[in-house]
């Protein structure tokens, strides 16, 4: 087997502490990058759909920038309103 093909010494991972939290941090770097391409994924899916529906609806980004300031005072008077 060529040097480049093999693997590190085997050390029995499963007895090591620091070899377990090593791979549970590579696992958790992996879910990490999985759910943040998913997220990705979705976001250009609900622009899309956003695009689509605007299309479809007749939405102008006028009529868009109006509903987004106005979500941005309710938000605000229902933050006052709770403190």
């Amino acid at each position: 087997m060529p040097s480049s093909l093999r693997s590190v010494p085997s050390i029995d991972d499963h007895d090591l502490p620091t070899a377990r939290a090593i791979h549970a941090t590579e696992r958790q770097a992996q879910r990490a990058r999985r759910a943040e391409t998913a997220r990705q994924r979705q976001r250009a899916a609900l622009l899309d759909l956003l695009a689509q529906t605007m299309a479809e609806m007749h939405i102008s980004m006028s009529e868009l920038n109006a509903a987004r300031r106005a979500l941005d005072v309710r938000s605000r008077n229902e933050t006052g309103a709770t403190e």
